[in-house]
């Protein structure tokens, strides 16, 4: 856990400095890094929940279920994820595409503008 917020703070930090240099509210593009990474990483959680571990949980039984049933099913997760690291792999690719998302946003955006320096200008400089 403490390697992801590491992971989620540099992160968000490499796009405000990208979203610096696009003249862009750094601040502002953080935060919307930092969203889009937890909101894939938790979409990643759920990918692996309904496609890896069909297998150890009956997922039909979590709405009907008790609450000894899911804490039942929450320690079966658990045990899941702590035996195969291909599952925590995945959910941290997920999260890692979130930030690659807001990424291409800020590449496809225009550079700041340069101000033009006229021919004449140069002229004395050498």
């Amino acid at each position: 856990m403490v390697f992801d917020l590491i992971l989620l703070v540099y992160l968000a930090y490499k796009n405000s400095v990208r979203a610096k240099l696009k003249a862009q509210n750094a601040i502002a593009w953080a935060f919307i890094t930092a969203a889009s990474f937890l909101l894939c990483y938790f979409g990643g959680y759920l990918f692996v929940i309904v496609f890896f571990c069909r297998d150890v949980v009956k997922l039909g039984l979590v709405s009907s279920a008790d609450y000894k049933t899911k804490q039942a099913i929450a320690q079966q997760l658990v045990q899941s994820f702590a035996s195969n690291p291909l599952h925590l792999i995945t959910v941290e690719l997920f999260g890692l595409g979130g930030y690659l998302i807001i990424r291409y946003i800020l590449d496809r955006m225009p550079d700041k503008k340069q101000p033009e320096v006229h021919w004449m200008d140069k002229m004395g400089e050498q």
